[in-house]
């Protein structure tokens, strides 16, 4: 077929062509949507997917930061024993000090035994008199 012959078949049928043409398009805008929706659909599983994820963090991070409190506050308790025995061994330092110093004791000679544990020297067995 010639061109001309073309043209004079598409001035007599256009009506037909018009119709051929909106039905390639209308094919193919629902093939576009049907594979937007198959994408949308796979971003939905994605979705939970990430969701689910999500919500296990959460909990993890509900679980850490219970411990970390636990922690937090068994440290504050171990502080208050340390200080609570800190001040009981500095009221019995101030009250052996006192004793020491109002006694005559502190101008005796310490048993040798006992100046070898005050000078950190491995405990030996008492000496006799």
């Amino acid at each position: 077929m010639s061109i001309p012959g073309l043209i004079k078949l598409a001035k007599e049928h256009w009506q037909l062509l018009a119709a051929l043409l909106l039905l390639a398009l209308l094919f193919g805008m629902s093939q576009r949507i049907d594979s937007l929706n198959s994408d949308i659909g796979q971003y939905k599983r994605d979705n939970e997917a990430l969701s689910t994820a999500l919500a296990g963090r959460d909990e993890t991070i509900n679980e850490l930061k219970g411990a970390a409190d636990a922690d937090r506050h068994a440290t504050e308790e171990q502080l208050k024993i340390e200080q609570q025995k800190r001040a009981k061994a500095d009221a019995e330092n101030r009250t052996l000090r006192k004793a020491l110093e109002d006694n005559d004791c502190s101008h005796q000679l310490l048993p040798v035994d006992a100046l070898d544990i005050l000078r950190g020297k491995n405990a030996i067995p008492a000496r006799a008199p």
